[in-house]
């Protein structure tokens, strides 16, 4: 009887740390930007994420160019892909502008 009841609670266990160490992606607007370069999106689910940037972080268009970080700005679109310590962008994509925006 007790293996039926430690089983579950051991694979609630396993599921609550089996996402440590992934990179994840998230697509949002930026809300708003931080004097740190950090910054605040909007996620396509309606939920905030705050982004923490590096020295690494590289900053890309949507088409490959390399992009600056003062490009990042409330309003822009953005794709951004957080290392595996899950708190920091290690690539910051930003959505090609419409060309009614140019």
């Amino acid at each position: 009887m007790r293996k039926v009841i430690l089983y579950p609670l051991l694979l609630a266990a396993l599921n609550a740390f089996g996402h440590a160490g992934e990179v994840h992606t998230y697509m949002g607007t930026v809300t708003t930007v931080h004097d740190d370069g950090s910054f605040m999106i909007k996620k396509t689910d309606g939920k905030t994420f705050h982004v923490d940037v590096a020295d690494t972080t590289k900053y890309l268009h949507a088409d490959g160019h390399v992009a600056k970080p003062a490009e990042i700005a409330a309003g822009k679109r953005v794709v951004v892909t957080i290392s595996k310590d899950g708190k920091t962008a290690s690539t910051i994509k930003l959505a090609a502008v419409k060309k009614s925006q140019k």
